[in-house]
């Protein structure tokens, strides 16, 4: 049954984590002059020279957003998709790790970074992944108690 409720926090969790893939993360100034514009895959200079250090920062919300795709299609291995989900809040999390070290690469102590309203994509997208598992155990409860019955 994909038009469960679990599909639709995982179809709003790819979404949100498509939008952080496209939108600005953050800028890194020095003395109220913009320095750098950083987004997912690259930081755009003042001068126009890209630098690709946040690249890991693209790798892990593009894996993230093709598995919350991928694990709406699961819908009949639930226990299976509840991983996933898990596995998905854990690279949620390890997004959050690699734009802690992002920001020391591009920011030394000289340098003043502020994150973006799309920094917070991806903690929508973990809260969403979580909402989907524990909708997706509680209908496993409800199969095996089915099953019980029977």
């Amino acid at each position: 049954m994909i038009q469960r409720k679990q599909s639709v926090f995982l179809f709003l969790a790819a979404v949100f984590g498509i939008l952080a893939l496209c939108m600005q993360l953050a800028t890194v100034t020095a003395e109220g002059l913009t320095v750098y514009r950083v987004f997912s895959l690259w930081a755009i200079g003042q001068s126009g020279a890209c630098s690709f250090e946040p690249c890991p920062l693209f790798a892990l919300m593009l894996i993230s957003t093709t598995l919350s795709v991928f694990t709406i299609f699961l819908y009949k291995r639930r226990p299976f998709q509840a991983r996933l989900c898990m596995v998905n809040i854990l690279i949620g999390l390890l997004w959050y790790i690699a734009l802690v070290v992002v920001s020391k690469q591009i920011a030394p102590d000289a340098l003043n970074f502020h994150v973006e309203i799309a920094a917070a994509f991806p903690a929508v997208s973990i809260i969403l992944n979580f909402m989907a598992r524990k909708g997706i155990l509680a209908d496993e409860k409800l199969v095996r108690a089915a099953d019980r019955i029977r």
